[in-house]
């Protein structure tokens, strides 16, 4: 089942351009990113990334997939707002 931890990866991956600055990123190994995304792909049975360059480049299935969960990355932005507005009510 897909997690919130590999959409996130992905979408730092995508944003910042490798692997190596998305684990810089997200204060992980790199073979750490390297498995969730190895682990999405599988459980899509599709490539997110073309990686036969120096960067790795979003397939036609990893476009695609993008678009639709930067809704969700975008939806779990606003949550996060919406809750520290709650705290600074307090």
């Amino acid at each position: 089942m897909m997690t919130l931890d590999q959409v996130v990866v992905f979408h730092e991956i995508v944003r910042l351009g490798s692997f190596k600055a998305a684990a810089a990123e997200l204060n992980k190994t790199q073979p750490a990113i390297s498995f969730a995304i190895k682990k999405l792909e599988e459980e899509m049975n599709a490539e997110l990334f073309d990686r036969s360059g120096y960067r790795p480049v979003l397939t036609p299935h990893g476009k695609m997939f993008f678009e639709k969960s930067t809704r969700l990355i975008q939806g779990m932005e606003e949550l996060e707002n919406q809750t520290q507005s709650f705290k600074n009510q307090e």
